[in-house]
C-alpha cells in the first residue's frame, strides 16, 4: 500500500513538472489563446521606429511587429523600449518579443534568444549620384576627400583601406551629409540605415553605394529557452524575406533596396 501511495505521489509530481514545463514553453499558445501579442519596439528614431502625425507608432520595426500579429491572427500591443530597457522588459515578461534594432551577438545570447536576422546593417559609402567613386579603394588618392567622425569605425576603415584619402572630420552624420551635398567631400561612411535613408530621400542627388563593409545581424529578441517560439519567429522571418515582403517594406521606408540581403540567411 505504501509503495502504491509512493508511486501515485511520484506520478502526480512528474505530472506537475510536465505541466509547468509545458506552460513555460507555450508562449505561442498563450498568445493565441489570449488573442493579442505584446511587442517591444524602439520608437526613438525613424525610419526604424517613431510616430506618425496622429501619434501612432510607425516605421520598419513597427511594420514587422504588425505583420507578425497578422500572421498569428491576433491583436497587436506595442510597447516603446530602448537599448537599456528592451532586454529587461523581455526577461520580465512585459513583452512577448521585441523588434528594437537589436544586434544579435554572443554576449546578449547568454541572456535571451534571437531569431534569424530580419535586417542586416553595416557601414556603407554615400556619394553624389555622378561620383566616379564606387568602393572605398577608389578613394585611395590625395584627390579624394572623405568625411568621417574622429575615433570611429568609419575612420579606421578609411585609414586602413584608403590611407591616401584626404580626411575631413565631422562627428555628426548630418554635418557629413551637408559637406557631401555641398561638394566639399566626395564620400562619407556611416551605418547603412542612415546612408540608405539619406540616399532614398535625396531626390536622386545622393547614392548609397552597394558594398557593405561591416555586417551586423538585426534580430527579433525572445525569452531564453522558449525554443518553440523562437522556431516560429525564424519561420516568420524566413517567409517575409523569401516572399519579398521584407524588401518591399525596406524600400517603403528607405527608398532603396535593403543592404546585405545575401547575408540575411
Amino acid at each position: 500500500m505504501k509503495r502504491l501511495a509512493l508511486i501515485l505521489v511520484l506520478v502526480l509530481a512528474l505530472g506537475m513538472l510536465g505541466t509547468a514545463f509545458a506552460e513555460e514553453q507555450s508562449t505561442i499558445d498563450r498568445i493565441l489563446q489570449q488573442g493579442y501579442i505584446t511587442v517591444g519596439c524602439s520608437l526613438s528614431g525613424m525610419p526604424i521606429g517613431g510616430y506618425d502625425e496622429d501619434g501612432n507608432p510607425c516605421g520598419y520595426d513597427v511594420d514587422f511587429a504588425t505583420k507578425l500579429a497578422e500572421c498569428l491572427g491576433v491583436e497587436l500591443q506595442i510597447v516603446d523600449c530602448n537599448g537599456d530597457t528592451r532586454i529587461p522588459m523581455l526577461t520580465s515578461g512585459q513583452v512577448d518579443c521585441f523588434f528594437a534594432n537589436c544586434t544579435g551577438n554572443l554576449t546578449r545570447a547568454q541572456t535571451i534568444d534571437f531569431s534569424i536576422p530580419y535586417l542586416r546593417c553595416g557601414v556603407k559609402m554615400l556619394t553624389a549620384a555622378d561620383s566616379p567613386y564606387h568602393v572605398i579603394e577608389d578613394l585611395n588618392t590625395p584627390d579624394a576627400k572623405v568625411a568621417v567622425g574622429r575615433g570611429t569605425t568609419n575612420e579606421q576603415l578609411v585609414l586602413t583601406l584608403a590611407p591616401e584619402a584626404n580626411i575631413t572630420y565631422a562627428d555628426a552624420f548630418t554635418e557629413q551629409q551637408l559637406l557631401l551635398e555641398q561638394g566639399r567631400v566626395d564620400a562619407v561612411f556611416e551605418d547603412s540605415t542612415l546612408v540608405d535613408y539619406a540616399a532614398g530621400n535625396s531626390d536622386g542627388r545622393l547614392v548609397a553605394q552597394d558594398k557593405l563593409y561591416t555586417s551586423d545581424p538585426i534580430c527579433i529578441g525572445a525569452r531564453k529557452g522558449d525554443l518553440e517560439w523562437v522556431r516560429y519567429l525564424d519561420m516568420f522571418v524566413s517567409w517575409q524575406i523569401s516572399s519579398g515582403w521584407q524588401s518591399e517594406t525596406y524600400y517603403k521606408w528607405w527608398g532603396t533596396e535593403p543592404s546585405g540581403m545575401q547575408y540575411l540567411w
